[in-house]
């Protein structure tokens, strides 16, 4: 269903409601004012009957001539003993003669309905004349209310069908304006779609704020998906690059194996040893590509939980220093520094930041672990030949590297820091870099605090 469609069903169903009970409670109050009002001046008109019954009641003045002066226009009274006996009645039609209910002890007044006629009636208890206690009712007719009701009935369901129609088609000219920028957007998205180009859509000043903000998100979607393009195409094109040198190596030293290699054993020595190393770089780089992968595909949601800094990080450089054979300082003021890290991806982490500093330069490594106030720092330093200052934001790029040449000899792949990046935003860990040429390089990981 679309959406101009839900808005006008649901709208109209709403008013249509709040219509419906609007005219109900219209029409059940004023015929309930309507007709409390006829029963309370019925009753007020048989309060004066029973004054003038009692006036007269010492005077020999006819009772039926009184009863007959307070008679309605249309109606009828009568009084009814204590053996449910109309002693008198009066009214104006004859049809009206059995329309005397039993005697009660009590005053009350309702609306009855009898003989297909509405009426309001009352009945009042009075002495009568032989001392006897009886009932004084009076009924009067009020179908003439029932007609105006039926008026004011068909009046209220016209009037609605009426504001219906004016509603539905109100409904449907708002909702078309509504939609008109929309649907303007769609088009536009659509004709993004058919050229295949990340195109930004024109935002109008005299949009609303929500298709203002609609029309941005697509704009910044746009950007991130040819960003994401970009990066893509770059990859693939850096791997391919990557990943030809070291085959092409191979291939050219096993051609010439097999032309030379048995009657040159120099060449035979020179040529193994070639292809081992580039087929143990190959292996290098496949894995890194495959970790960075991993990481992506895998880390989504990974558990994060209370670890001593200090003591992991310890443990780490101890068992590092081993394989490097070159030592890591560790300096803190601190006994121990609780943070909230995954264990494995920190490990992870911190063997790639360590793992760099060992590579690009000769010097110890030293670490500093300080408690800041909203986060604990990890400062990782090398005494290596540092990153000029235009590359320092560069170096989280996928295959991107400062030196090439060093890189290769060193056996880096340019993914180590772009797995780092990664590892960190899983591990919710803020990293910046200072370095400066020929001085050295400073990675700093903000780490949070439980």
């Amino acid at each position: 269903m679309k959406l101009g469609t839900k808005i006008q069903l649901y709208t109209t169903v709403m008013i249509v409601i709040v219509v419906i009970c609007i005219n109900l409670f219209v029409y059940f109050v004023y015929q309930k004012v309507s007709l409390d009002s006829e029963v309370t001046q019925l009753e007020s008109r048989g309060i004066n009957i029973m004054k003038e019954l009692q006036n007269t009641s010492d005077t020999d003045v006819n009772t039926e001539a009184v009863l007959q002066s307070y008679l309605l226009s249309d109606g009828y009274i009568t009084v009814v003993n204590q053996k449910n006996k109309s002693v008198v009645q009066i009214s104006t039609d004859v049809k009206y003669k059995n329309l005397a209910e039993s005697y009660k002890n009590e005053q009350y007044k309702k609306v009855v309905e009898k003989s297909g006629n509405h009426f309001a009636m009352v009945s009042l208890p009075i002495i009568w004349k032989n001392g006897e206690v009886s009932n004084l009712q009076i009924f009067e007719n009020i179908d003439f209310k029932y007609e105006t009701f039926s008026i004011l009935k068909w009046i209220l369901i016209v009037s609605t069908i009426i504001i219906l129609i004016v509603i539905f088609l109100l409904n449907r000219i708002i909702t078309q304006i509504i939609l008109k920028p929309i649907n303007e957007l769609i088009e536009q998205m659509n004709k993004t779609r058919e050229t295949k180009h990340y195109s930004k859509i024109d935002i109008n000043d005299n949009d609303t704020k929500e298709l203002k903000e609609l029309s941005n998100t697509f704009n910044e979607m746009m950007l991130n998906l040819k960003d994401h393009d970009e990066k893509q195409q770059a990859f693939i094109l850096n791997a391919s690059h990557e990943l030809k040198t070291p085959i092409t190596v191979m291939n050219s030293y096993s051609e010439m194996l097999k032309r030379f290699g048995k009657t040159r054993p120099d060449l035979l020595d020179e040529g193994i040893d070639t292809i081992n190393e580039e087929a143990k770089r190959l292996k290098y780089l496949t894995e890194q590509m495959l970790d960075l992968a991993k990481i992506e595909r895998t880390f989504h949601d990974i558990e994060l939980s209370k670890v001593d800094i200090i003591e992991q990080v310890s443990s780490l450089t101890k068992k590092l220093s081993q394989v490097y054979q070159r030592k890591i300082n560790i300096y803190t003021t601190e006994n121990s520094l609780a943070g909230k890290i995954n264990k494995d991806s920190f490990n992870q982490l911190m063997t790639i930041f360590l793992d760099n500093a060992y590579k690009y330069s000769q010097s110890e490594i030293d670490l500093e672990l300080t408690d800041k106030v909203q986060y604990i720092e990890i400062i990782i330093k090398d005494y290596g030949p540092g990153i000029v200052e235009e590359d320092i934001e560069k170096i989280f790029t996928r295959f991107y590297r400062v030196d090439k040449a060093r890189s290769r000899q060193s056996g880096g792949s340019g993914l180590g820091l772009s797995i780092a990046k990664e590892l960190a935003s899983k591990n919710q860990i803020d990293i910046q870099v200072k370095s400066e040429e020929g001085v050295g390089s400073e990675f700093i990981l903000k780490v949070r605090k439980v």
